[in-house]
């Protein structure tokens, strides 16, 4: 019998255990980090692995950022104005910021651009600002970069934001899941959880083809380079090097992704 009970009360044990762990680090924390800020934002990525807060971020973010650095020069940055659409926590934007551009984050959930503004609120070139991505963004202006990483596939207005995007950059660099068709008509809808901090903020997004993204662009009159490289790859959770013919998935999950870069044509 006390076997059996050490079994069933072992879970509740090590619940304990940890949330006493939590306690320990919270106070060592408000020894050495004074700011009440910055100990939140540190505690809000140790304590939770959801949604922006998930481990798979932390690769998916270095990724980018290096890949971004594979394509330009530091200096190219400075002075360039740059938006990041759908930026979360503004990480790659607050990194861009802080290289010398003037970068402007939206995102469509208060909490994201609450802490991103927290997170980041010591880069003076950084701002970022709430906004309804299914919407016209034109009011914000013109930009000689945007950022349009793990965005398109949570929208419902595909071909909007897509002419949107093209009429007020000279340069994209652009990121998102695609399904598994050269048809450049093709796109695919699905529900997706409001309530999550990654999904659609209107509860639709969606799988275009590679080919409907490129079809937006060559009509913009853009230079259209693919970027469909295994050093963007996060294991098989995020795949941009596969192949239309080898893999038949529709890409009814998040592995399936295409990365471009676009240049507006003199």
């Amino acid at each position: 019998m006390n076997t059996f009970m050490d079994k069933a009360t072992e879970p509740v044990r090590k619940i304990k255990n940890l949330l006493n762990s939590v306690r320990k680090i919270d106070s060592a924390l408000s020894q050495v980090i004074e700011s009440p800020v910055d100990r939140h934002i540190l505690l809000s990525y140790a304590l939770s692995n959801e949604g922006l807060f998930h481990y798979s971020y932390d690769d998916f973010k270095v990724k980018r950022i290096n890949k971004i650095l594979d394509l330009y020069d530091l200096e190219w940055f400075q002075g360039k104005k740059v938006l990041e659409l759908g930026g979360g926590h503004g990480d790659i934007g607050a990194f861009l910021a802080e290289v010398g551009a003037e970068v402007l984050t939206l995102d469509g959930r208060r909490k994201n651009v609450n802490f991103a503004k927290l997170k980041h609120r010591h880069i003076a070139n950084y701002q970022c600002r709430q906004f309804n991505l299914e919407k016209d963004f034109s009011e914000f202006g013109k930009f000689d970069l945007t950022i349009n990483f793990g965005l398109l596939y949570h929208l419902k207005n595909v071909d909007e934001h897509l002419n949107c995007c093209f009429k007020n950059s000279r340069e994209i660099l652009f990121e998102t899941v695609v399904c598994n068709s050269r048809d450049p008509e093709k796109i695919i809808f699905y529900e997706e959880d409001v309530n999550a901090d990654e999904e659609a903020l209107e509860g639709t997004g969606c799988r275009p083809s590679p080919f409907y993204v490129e079809r937006f662009a060559e009509q913009n009159d853009f230079e259209v380079i693919p970027h469909f490289t295994s050093d963007l790859n996060s294991g098989d959770l995020f795949v941009y090097d596969w192949d239309h013919d080898k893999d038949k998935n529709l890409g009814d999950d998040f592995s399936l992704r295409r990365f471009w870069r676009f240049i507006k044509k003199d």
